[in-house]
C-alpha cells in the first residue's frame, strides 16, 4: 500500500469508495431520504 497525498485527479475515486460504502456497509444506519441524497450527489459528481 502507498501512501500519499491527495490529488485532485482523485476525486471520482474518492465520491465513487463514500457512496459505496453508504450503500453496502452503512445502509442500515441511513434513513430512505437520507440515501436519496447520496443517489443525488452519486450522479452529480460520477456520472459523465
Amino acid at each position: 500500500m502507498e501512501i500519499r497525498k491527495y490529488q485532485s485527479n482523485d476525486i471520482k475515486e474518492i465520491a465513487r469508495l463514500l457512496y459505496e460504502t453508504i450503500y453496502t456497509i452503512n445502509k442500515k444506519d441511513y434513513s430512505k431520504e437520507q440515501l436519496s441524497v447520496w443517489a443525488t450527489i452519486r450522479k452529480i459528481k460520477l456520472e459523465p
